[in-house]
């Protein structure tokens, strides 16, 4: 079964290998937009109706769209009153292209098809888009292509077959050496939130998924190993489901040793399966929502999460200070203060991570919500997690906070902790998403 995952947009688009455009054999092209029009990014609101709109390619769900909003925030606050979901909404992508080979240039419409010979190199992909790691490399793929102007800007889609993208992806968002057991877990997380989430987590987007942090980082055969294409195979077909449906199996690097549930980070209704619990062998009621309760958590050093393992930046706890003018640039870039006065949290899910904040500034009070947005405001260019406490001495503002995501989900370092303590992954992914049932995908779901 074949997929269409998306990789970010580029100014152009440089393409290398066996390419075949329009029956003809080339080794490269560029490829660029005519298009004078930027893209215009916004969020939609849904909900649950039995009268909706039908979204998804294979877990459907019909959904009413209520409204469209310019801010985050604004978004996620309306998704939690009405106990429904946001998503990205993109328009005005499509329009011409221009194909530049060594053998002639001409002008197409939006898709362009670009057939594969055999593997395909693009170069300089964003990867890590917004966070401190991001950087560029040329990365090669198999499949074919489908090319679209996005604005300005040029985006391909690579048609792939599933499980050749599952074993991409295991190594792309876990380090492909990573104990078998835990690249396992992964395996079926991924395909689980593929199939659950293809074409409704980019509800006006011409594919499945995309290739970043937003769904699932896929970096083509770069994070392909033996092990990956073994934890793809020994769990073929396998999905994590609950009342016969696939699951939310949301996943991130480090829960700092609670997990968080859905609804403090995308509003809506928590799931059964989402819960917060101790990363660890503890069986009772875990949270730090409480000031007290975090002080206690950042203290707590017991968790499956809390390792050092090769090739892996491993947030855990972690620190960062801001002199205050540092501070005080880093919130002018989205709002109009002079000067930061004090950071206030105001609610914080059972992980610790708050969710809505109060900056104190010379111009008033802000309300930062979403442990996105707190994170984005904050971050040089993005905090490792929202769960953290602050502290304001000698001038500085010191931050000190656990873990690396939104903590929702399996923890990906948690897992591998389990790994190397003797846990299989059925064990694993119990531990992470209770409640719910391996069970065999069909091809379309109700």
């Amino acid at each position: 079964m074949k997929i269409r995952v998306a990789l970010p947009e580029v100014e152009i688009l440089e393409i290398y290998g066996d390419l075949i455009i329009g029956g003809k054999r080339y080794d490269e092209a560029k490829i660029i937009s005519l298009e004078t029009e930027s893209i215009k990014s916004k969020y939609a609101i849904f909900k649950t109706s039995d009268t909706g709109k039908v979204f998804g390619r294979f877990y459907k769900r019909r959904w009413e769209l209520v409204d469209i909003v310019d801010d985050l925030g604004s978004a996620h606050r309306l998704a939690e009153k009405i106990r429904g979901e946001y998503r990205t909404w993109i328009e005005g992508w499509g329009g011409n292209l221009k194909v530049i080979t060594l053998k002639g240039h001409w002008i197409v419409d939006s898709p362009l098809r670009i057939r594969s010979g055999g593997k395909i190199k693009i170069k300089s992909i964003v990867v890590g888009r917004g966070f401190h790691w991001e950087r560029k490399e040329d990365l090669v793929f198999l499949g074919d292509f489908d090319i679209y102007a996005w604005g300005k800007d040029v985006r391909a889609v690579n048609i792939i077959e599933m499980e050749d993208y599952i074993s991409s992806v295991i190594g792309s968002e876990m380090h492909p050496d990573a104990p078998l057991e835990a690249l396992k877990a992964q395996a079926v997380a991924a395909r689980t939130n593929l199939i659950r989430t293809a074409q409704s987590h980019h509800p006006s987007e011409p594919f499945d998924i995309c290739s970043e942090d937003h769904c699932q980082v896929y970096l083509g055969l770069k994070k392909v190993s033996h092990e990956t294409l073994r934890a793809s195979s020994e769990t073929r077909g396998l999905i994590l489901t609950y009342d016969g449906n696939p699951i939310e199996a949301r996943y991130s690097k480090c829960c700092g040793g609670i997990t968080e549930r859905f609804s403090v980070v995308w509003g809506g209704e928590d799931p059964p399966y989402s819960t917060n619990r101790y990363d660890a062998d503890i069986d009772k009621c875990a949270d730090a929502s409480s000031e007290e309760g975090f002080l206690k958590l950042i203290d707590f050093e017991d968790a499956f999460c809390n390792l050092e393992f090769k090739g892996i930046e491993n947030l855990y706890r972690w620190r960062v200070e801001y002199d205050e003018k540092e501070l005080n640039d880093l919130v002018r870039r989205f709002y109009d203060i002079n000067e930061v006065k004090s950071l206030i949290p105001l609610r914080r899910g059972n992980s610790g991570r708050i969710y809505e904040l109060k900056i104190e500034s010379d111009k008033g009070e802000l309300v930062l919500q979403n442990e996105f947005k707190i994170r984005r405001v904050l971050g040089k260019p993005f905090l490792p997690s929202s769960a953290f406490k602050v502290d304001k001495r000698n001038g500085k503002f010191v931050l000190v906070g656990c873990g690396w995501g939104h903590g929702v989900g399996m923890c990906q370092m948690g897992s591998i902790g389990m790994a190397l303590k003797g846990y299989n992954y059925p064990d694993i992914l119990k531990h992470y998403y209770p409640h719910t049932q391996l069970s065999l995908y069909a091809e379309e779901l109700p």
